[in-house]
């Protein structure tokens, strides 16, 4: 078999110095092997790590890990550091050189190998970020902090206590200490330490992980386990173990602790005293120890693992030398608090191992050869030296009084009695048998031989019997005559019941208490040793107070009723409590012997069964015991009382004091009426001719053999409180209390007992226990009255007369309370109402008083943390209840069963929310106090503060979560006030100082936890103390944005306190993602703002925010795990969006701005060591990571590049991962496809591809700035196939699926709609699961009915699972649409008009858009929206292809596409679509234009077929009805009408569509066809009627439908047989007749007039009036001539004022020459037109003169001026003036080439001036 190498377990120097390959700490695998959760043990890196080879060997052999330095050990160093391995750079950030400086040294003080001390070195270098943010704080930030808590509070001296302000400085000076040599080899060797201490405690966890855990929920972990079990340990396919491995452990083990006793009490070799301080002296003593602790831990375990069989001699020989050499480590103690803490897990482990190994209880059936053993087992007993060992080591310890060894003393002492036994009946023996045989021998000898001898049977001989193994033994040591050692040894520690104090002190370190030093697993196996010492001893003891306590002790470990649930680590047949139920001789010793007792000894039995219904939770013959008992009680025993007479004495003979009752004895009242109605109660009568017995002479008890329920007898007695009612007497406060306790406790685990989704079984259940607690009760009173009742009489005492024992009664009376809120909840919350522990309408609340002082120690702590427990239950109660309450249904069926009872009757919204409010004041009034209050010990405070916070957490998390606050008829409703007051009680402005304290001593005190591989309970209170605050925090600022309230006050506070915040992740990872995710909700609620928020980087200083981005780069490494990565990526994009200007550069370039200024000033230079780095590092490797990663890193990048541009041009360098990027994209499959196997992938997929996009087009951008872009681009344009199949359409919107759960849901869960669950913004969404449904919430609220997982898991969790997976995709697929949309627009912008296959695709994608919006679209208002954006889009992109001259020359496909999507619009006008419509108006409007433009066009087309001709006039004509005519006609409808949406600007696009339609090739050969689609409609005369209406419709005085019907007019007079029937109809004499006609007449009615109605009559005239006029002329020509020659001459002053505008500049008579003079475009358009009319009017005037009168118009002089104007162009250019935008755009545009004008506008005007000279001098000629 090869040699396993050490590359997994230390890989290659260069790359962990790089980074490259993480190198694991053991701190990091021990870390892992405890956590509760499995994703880290699982991850790949420790997995990998578990499963390696070497590092089985080195868990094999303990001391090989940090082995003492060898000849092959310094070779191995040297190759690892030699120069060919690690090869040094010049931008390395780490000094190699120094590292192996370190390394020696370390290997010199601590006699460590040179491989393991470089090791070390190299993790500190890894870990320096963050033993920088563990280190003290600088002067700045105890300054903030002092503030954050309000520094002129004289509470804040707890605050100052925690900061430890005397031994501050500031941040350069702590920087300048950390970066000195002696500082980094303190770290070194702290380090080293801590990596001794995580080691072990990693092989201790890993024997655990193996031996003792449950199936795990994860799969994974039972592979891994599997897999660990077999390559390291041997185990075979089936998962039997091979326990001669295993064995092999304990010795190897073992052997070190001699080591790490005798290292306790040295130190290593440092001399310089800068170096070993007093803290590293601490630690050294405390490593060795804690290796000592977790060596014997391993070894008890696999001691353990053989079970009831000896152990091997040599194990026994090697454990009781090290325990004579160092007296049961009894003598050790410790003078620091982190060392005093292991003395007792030390004492225990010490204990148990010495009982495990002697085996009492074996040792003794041994002696009295009642076992057999095993095949290969070998006792020690049969050996003399192990024994003479055994019994000097336990000699010696006995008389030095060593406590540690008083169990095995005890043990021993029992040993050694049935030694002696033993011996002695064999010596008895054998003396009769020889005494037996001398006398039949004289016999012989006087008898004659009767015949041959044969061989004798020796069975029975002397020889048989001869000798024990032992003999020797206990004739060496003096014991074979005399016993009374034995008993001398029993008698010591057994006095004043020493070695049963003792017991029980150890079993509180041993069970799930927070004084817990061990796994639970460990720790129960170390006290069912203690249970056997119990067992084995009672024969000698006998049922005593000591051993019975000791037994309490043992079966709870210190476990309280709140310590009660379902999980567990280890399955309830294992636990201590399981095992003594299941044990015959301990239920008949102690069990029994309590019951016997009962009641009169109430306490005992009534504790052991208290304890022991815990095991109910389990399905065993132990739990059936247990509950027989309860409620099956064989007998009870009483005094007897004189009166009692009835009776008679039996079974006199016998002598049993045997008597039987001869009438029904009464022990309590009889309080029953019998009524007609009603039947009688049932009391508590034993009945005649119950047989009993007199126990005693003297006291006169009695035990009756009277079957009964125990619960039941409880109640009653409970019910009892006046002496004159019972024969027995009244319970005392103590006996109240444990009986209360028991009825809490035993309704519990009843519940519990039951599965999770069989909630309606567990309901009855707990009734059933209510029910039977009740039977010898009242018919009007139960015992939910009755408690209630005890508690209210209890809370109104005194607080004088409010003793311990009180106090604990009142806890009991809230935990049964608390119990019962699950079976009544109703009963309950009506009796919170009048609970005189809250406020109430007209009293103020009791709790605080009840809490007494400022020290709130023993039973006042228990009844305060009691008290806070039960409120948060109610709080959970009504959440988890919100449906129950509301559909009014039970969990068993819809309908309630006729008869059963609605456990929320009596109950109503209004009553949970005072209630609810009340405990809201309650609790912020504990929180505020919690820091003038005195506790046993901080670990007591995070206990009450992590529940206190966990309330105010809940009830603001519950309400604002989910469904809408905006009413109290959400599903949280009665929860709303308590949380608004508890939000405004934190945020407001008066918000008390008070109040932040404790959140901010939580920050402080996390620091304070030792860095321990045990007491992983006490680590668990804080660290969840700590996540809970910081979770509070983050659901405070969120809540403020969401509610829209001002939360500066608490933003300052969190600002100030944001370097405590940021060093949360350097003490324990855990603590990473919520730390950080309160700085990214601190930071975007800062951003909201309009002013300048804080600067983040400013509060945490330079250093801190260096180690603080150090930390938080390094992601999740080496772990890995996903959702923590994602989580961090946020954070980082976080940063980039929220204006955080100086933190957002310290993540890109890696610099913080003081380490910028002293470099070469480049802060846009990307750092190999950046986030950003980082970010391009994981792109590159994009199809190696999970698509979750990947879309928080595209977030990131995107976010990068939004808003910081310049690390486009620094990613200019790092072109490939575009590459990678594009071939990404380029092979991704159809959503829909995706979505059929993983639709949580698919919707990944979909959203990376969509911030792909936009980082493609944000790129483009920059390139196009640069010049740059054409060769990007190309290469884009050929991956863009993804993007052109599924951009577009967001068509895997599952509709059915929606309606149907919808409909489904409100049918099963009435008064609850399915919006009740959806998320609000509180909480960030993510694609996934959870997306836009509360999954979590709803698995809260309706986990109670059986429909909710469904028969086959097939029910409503399931589809709204389902439905968030579909609308993660759809959000994704919109996202992928609007980044597409992007891309395309600006790859138009980059390659247009060179790259014809971008216009193909340009236009691919609009009849995409067009097609998408045909079909038929969900009613959610996101698809609306979608709909108007692909419109938009179309238009956007058919209007640039048209710029470029790109649209095709046949427009049949696009113009079908558009017009079959605005037939689809069913209300065009209506306000939700017609700004739809007007899109596609204009859509429509740039496809029939670009039909005009291809037939005009200097290279046209191939002539179209005839086919597509007359399929495209077609559908022309088709528009000009369905569009045209009938919107017109609409919209002149709708304009008369206030509450309409319409604008003139639809009217505007009707007339462009029209015009665009008649400019369609071949369309004037259809006029007849348009005048009848125009007829059909009436559209020329609901035009001609709007012109007359204009005057009236003017909106502000601006007549502009006038103007606008006439245009629409004149597009059609452009048809001459339109033209003929616009004549036919009278147009002109309505013109002419018009009210608006009259203002035209004014003399102000010019272009540049102020008035906008006289402006807009000048544009009637000018583009109305003139263009129709010379239409219809041009159509009708003479026949019409004379009317228009009449309407012309009705506008005079229009006419000269024509003519006037264009006179030359200081030659005008009428105008005064300083007066300023302008052209424009429309005057020249004006005159332009009258030269027509009047040319032509001219013509036809010369054969008619009589009928056409003459037009005043002076044309003479309008041609020498215009003459004028194109003479002089430098004239017209100054004089030019535009009016309006669009003619301001002309003026800036560049004319034709060698049009000699300057400007578009010019151009034009020229022209126009040009065509009026030519039409004018043809006149003259």
């Amino acid at each position: 078999m090869a040699t396993p190498t050490d590359r997994t377990y230390f890989p290659p120097l260069e790359e962990c110095l790089r980074a490259k390959t993480p190198i694991l700490s053991w701190k990091s695998v021990a870390s892992a092997l405890d956590d509760t959760a499995s994703d880290r043990i699982t991850s790949a890196a420790v997995s990998a790590f578990l499963r390696d080879p070497y590092v089985h060997q080195l868990l094999k052999n303990p001391s090989s890990p940090f082995a003492p330095p060898s000849a092959q050990s310094k070779t191995d160093y040297e190759t690892k550091t030699a120069a060919i391995n690690v090869v040094p750079t010049p931008g390395d950030p780490y000094n190699i050189s120094e590292i192996k400086s370190d390394a020696k040294w370390l290997s010199q003080v601590a006699n460590v190998n040179e491989v393991a001390a470089l090791r070390v070195a190299v993790l500190e270098y890894h870990t320096r970020a963050h033993n920088h943010l563990t280190g003290p704080l600088s002067t700045q930030d105890v300054v903030n902090i002092q503030e954050a808590g309000g520094v002129s509070d004289s509470q804040a001296s707890s605050i100052a206590a925690l900061l430890n302000v005397s031994v501050v400085a500031d941040a350069e000076t702590l920087w300048a200490t950390f970066e000195k040599e002696e500082n980094r080899r303190q770290r070194v060797l702290a380090t080293y330490l801590s990596e001794r201490r995580s080691f072990m405690s990693s092989a201790d966890s890993l024997i655990t992980f193996l031996l003792h855990s449950r199936a795990a929920k994860d799969s994974d972990v039972d592979v891994l386990r599997r897999a660990i079990a077999k390559e390291a340990f041997c185990f075979d396919e089936s998962g039997t173990m091979n326990i001669a491995v295993f064995e092999a452990l304990a010795p190897r083990y073992l052997s070190l602790l001699g080591n790490s006793i005798e290292s306790s009490q040295s130190g290593p070799k440092v001399d310089d005293p800068k170096i070993m301080t007093e803290q590293l002296g601490v630690d050294w003593v405390r490593t060795a120890l804690t290796e000592a602790i977790h060596a014997m831990s391993l070894s008890f375990q696999v001691i353990d693992l053989i079970g009831q069989a000896f152990a091997l001699p040599d194990v026994i020989t090697q454990w009781f030398t090290l325990m004579g050499t160092f007296d049961f480590l009894d003598p050790l103690f410790g003078a620091h608090e982190l060392v005093a803490e292991l003395i007792m897990p030390l004492r225990s482990l010490v204990a148990a191992i010495s009982l495990k190994l002697i085996n009492a209880e074996r040792a003794i059936l041994y002696l009295d050869q009642d076992v057999d053993l095993a095949d290969a087992e070998d006792p020690y007993l049969a050996s003399s030296e192990i024994l003479t060992q055994i019994h000097s080591t336990v000699m010696g310890a006995a008389e030095a009084g060593l406590v540690t060894a008083s169990p095995i003393i005890f043990a021993w002492s029992l040993i050694l009695h049935h030694m002696f036994l033993g011996y002695q009946e064999r010596a008895e023996r054998r003396d009769l048998l020889q005494n037996e045989r001398a006398q039949v021998g004289f016999e012989l000898e006087n008898r004659p031989p009767s015949g041959p001898v044969g061989r004798r049977n020796s069975a029975g001989s002397i020889v048989s019997i001869e000798k024990s193994p032992y003999d020797l033994f206990l004739a060496s040591q003096a014991l074979d005559r005399d016993i009374q050692t034995a008993e001398k040894l029993a008698m010591v520690v057994t006095a004043r019941g020493q070695v049963y104090d003792f017991i029980s002190e150890m079993s509180a370190y041993c069970g799930s208490s927070q004084l817990s030093a061990f796994r639970p697993a460990v720790g129960i196996r170390i006290r069912s040793v203690f249970l056997d010492l119990l067992r084995v001893t009672y024969p000698i003891v006998g049922y005593r107070s000591e051993p019975v306590s000791a037994l309490l002790s043992v079966l709870s470990a210190g476990q309280q009723y709140w310590d009660l649930s379902q999980d567990s680590s280890l399955a309830v047949t294992k636990e201590v409590t399981a095992l003594l139920l299941e044990d015959e001789r301990l239920t008949s010793s102690y069990l029994f012997q309590a019951r016997c007792r009962y009641p009169v000894e109430f306490v005992p039995f009534s504790s052991l069964c208290r304890i022991l219904s815990t095991s109910l939770r389990g399905d065993h013959k132990g739990s059936e015991l247990i509950s027989n008992l309860l409620l099956k009680t064989p007998s009870l025993t009483i005094e007897w009382q004189p009166q009692w007479r009835d009776y008679e004495l039996i079974d006199e003979d016998e002598n049993t004091n045997s008597f039987q009752l001869t009438a029904d004895l009464e022990l309590f009242s009889s309080t029953r009426i019998l009524r007609r109605r009603f039947a009688p109660e049932e009391g508590f009568v034993i009945p005649a001719g119950t047989v009993g017995r007199f126990v005693s002479d003297t006291g006169r008890l009695a035990i009756l053999e009277h079957e009964h329920s125990a619960l039941a007898f409880l109640g009653k007695r409970l019910d009892t409180t006046d002496p004159n009612e019972t024969e027995l007497s009244l319970l005392t406060p103590e006996e109240v209390a444990e009986g209360i306790t028991l009825l809490a406790t035993v309704l519990r685990t009843e519940m519990l007992k039951v599965p999770d989704q069989s909630l309606s079984a567990a309901v009855e259940a707990g009734a059933t226990v209510l029910k039977e607690a009740s039977r010898y009760l009242p018919r009007t009173k139960d015992i939910t009255g009755i408690i209630c009742d005890i508690l209210d009489s209890l809370i109104q005492e005194d607080l004088v007369n409010l003793d311990g024992a009180k106090i604990s009664a009142i806890t009991s009376c809230l935990q049964f309370l608390d119990a019962a809120l699950r079976v009544t909840p109703g009963r309950i919350w009506a009796y919170m109402t009048r609970c005189g522990l809250i406020n109430g309408d007209a009293r103020a609340g009791r709790l605080s008083r009840l809490t007494g002082s400022l020290d709130v120690f023993g039973e006042r702590f228990e009844f305060l943390s009691s008290a806070v427990k039960f409120f948060s239950s109610l709080v959970d109660s009504a959440m988890v209840s919100a449906v129950q309450r509301r559909t009014a249904i039970t969990s068993a069926s819809l309908s309630r069963p006729k008869g059963e009872e609605n456990p929320w009757l009596g109950s109503s919204e209004k009553l949970l929310s005072r209630v609810a409010t009340s405990i809201a004041q309650t609790t912020v009034d504990v929180f505020e106090n919690s820091v003038t209050w005195r506790f046993p010990s901080e670990l007591d405070r995070s206990v009450l503060i992590l529940d206190v916070v966990g309330i105010m957490q809940k009830m603001v998390s519950y309400t604002f979560s989910i469904g809408t606050t905006e009413s109290a008829n959400g599903l949280t409703g009665c929860l709303v006030p308590a949380a608004r007051y508890i939000v405004e009680s934190f945020v407001s402005k008066s918000s008390s100082s008070l109040r932040f304290q404790p959140l901010l001593a939580t920050l402080l005190v996390v620091f304070q936890i030792p860095d321990s591989t045990l007491y992983a309970r006490r680590s668990r209170i804080v660290s969840a103390r700590l996540l809970t605050v910081l979770d509070f925090s983050t659901t405070l600022l969120r809540v403020a944005n969401y509610l829209e309230q001002p939360a500066a006050t608490i933003q300052t506070q969190l600002f100030k306190s944001a370097s405590l915040v940021a060093r949360l992740p350097a003490v324990r990872r855990t603590f990473k993602v919520p730390a950080i995710t309160l700085l990214s909700a601190l930071v975007e609620s800062a951003g909201k703002g309009n002013t300048e928020p804080p600067s983040l980087l400013g509060y945490l200083g330079p250093q801190v925010s260096r180690s603080f981005i150090q930390i938080t780069s390094q992601l999740d490494k080496p772990f890995d795990r996903v959702p923590e990565v994602v989580s961090i990526w946020k954070f980082f994009s976080t940063i980039m969006r929220n204006r955080q200007q100086w933190m957002a550069n310290c993540l890109l370039t890696g610099k913080t701005p003081r380490e910028a200024l002293k470099g070469d000033s480049k802060t846009s230079k990307l750092s190999p060591d950046s986030v950003l780095a980082t970010a391009l590092e994981k792109l590159r490797a994009i199809n190696q990571t999970s698509s979750q990663e990947i879309m928080a890193i595209m977030d990131f990048f995107t976010s990068v590049q939004n808003y910081w541009p310049w690390t486009v041009f620094a990613l200019q360098k790092e072109a490939p991962y575009l590459s990678d990027l594009r071939a990404y994209v380029h092979n991704l499959k159809s959503p829909s496809v995706v979505s059929k196997t993983d639709a949580a992938e698919a919707a990944y997929q979909a959203r990376i591809a969509a911030y792909i996009a936009e980082t493609f087009a944000m790129q483009l951008y920059h390139l196009r700035q640069m010049g740059q872009q054409e060769q990007f681009a190309n290469e884009v344009v050929g991956d863009l196939d993804y993007f052109l199949r599924h951009g577009v359409e967001v068509d895997d919107y599952n509709n059915s699926l929606h309606v149907n759960f919808a409909k489904n849901f409100a049918k099963r869960y009435q008064g609850c709609s399915i919006d009740d669950f959806k998320r609000t913004v509180l909480i960030p969404r993510d694609l996934g699961p959870q997306f836009f449904y509360a999954l979590d919430s709803a698995e809260t609220l309706l986990g109670y009915d059986s429909a909710w997982i469904g028969p086959r898991k097939n029910g409503f969790r399931q589809e709204m699972e389902t439905a968030n997976l579909n609308l993660s995709l759809v959000e994704a697929e919109v996202a992928l649409y609007h980044a597409w949309e992007y891309l395309l627009l600006e790859l138009s912008v980059c390659v247009l008009p060179k790259n014809a296959a971008v216009g193909r695709q340009m236009l691919q994608v609009a009849e995409q858009c067009l097609e998408a919006n045909q079909r038929s679209q969900p009613p959610e208002e996101i698809f609306v929206r979608l709909s108007h954006s692909r419109a938009n889009l179309a238009l956007t992109l058919l209007q640039r292809l048209a710029d470029y001259s790109q649209l095709p020359k046949d427009i049949s496909q696009p113009l079908n596409h558009i017009a079959s999507t605005i037939y689809g619009v069913e209300t065009p006008f209506s306000r939700e679509n017609i700004s739809y419509f007007r899109t596609l108006l204009k859509i429509l409007f740039v496809v029939l234009r670009s039909a005009r433009h291809s037939a005009n066009s200097a290279n046209p087309a191939p002539k179209r077929t005839t086919d597509t001709s007359v399929s495209v006039t077609q559908q022309v004509l088709s528009i000009l009805d369905r569009v045209v005519a009938r919107a017109f006609r609409t919209l002149v409808t709708l304009i008369h009408e206030k509450d309409s949406a319409t604008t003139p600007e639809d009217l505007a696009l009707i007339t462009a569509v029209l015009q665009a339609c008649l400019s369609v090739p071949g369309i004037d050969q259809c006029q007849l066809q348009i005048l009848n689609i125009m007829a059909s409609c009436e559209v020329l005369q609901m035009a001609t009627s709007l012109f007359s209406w204009a005057d009236k419709l003017a909106d502000k005085g601006d007549p502009i439908y006038g103007e606008l019907a006439l245009l629409f007019l004149l597009e059609l007079s452009a048809l001459p047989t339109i033209a003929e029937q616009l004549a036919i109809d009278g147009l002109l004499s309505h013109i002419t007749s018009a009210s608006i006609t009259g203002f035209m007449r004014r003399t102000n009615v010019t272009p540049f007039s102020e008035n906008a109605g006289a402006a807009r009559c000048y544009g009637i005239w000018a583009k109305g009036i003139l263009p129709l006029l010379l239409n219809i002329l041009r159509a009708l020509g003479a026949t019409i001539a004379p009317e228009v020659a009449y309407v012309l001459n009705q506008f005079p002053n229009l006419l000269k004022s024509s003519a006037e505008r264009f006179e030359a500049p200081g030659l005008s008579r009428t105008v005064a020459k300083e007066a300023p003079q302008f052209v424009t475009l429309i005057a020249t358009a004006e005159i332009h037109s009258l030269a027509l009319l009047t040319r032509v009017l001219a013509v036809l005037r010369i054969n008619n003169t009589r009928d056409i009168p003459a037009v005043e118009w002076d044309a003479g002089a309008v041609l020498e001026n215009v003459e004028f104007w194109l003479a002089s162009r430098k004239v017209l250019r100054e004089r030019l003036m535009p009016l309006g935008g669009r003619e301001s755009d002309w003026r800036a545009m560049r004319a034709s080439e060698g049009s000699g004008c300057e400007n578009l506008l010019e151009e034009k005007v020229v022209v126009q001036l040009e065509g009026v000279r030519e039409v004018l001098i043809e006149e003259v000629e």
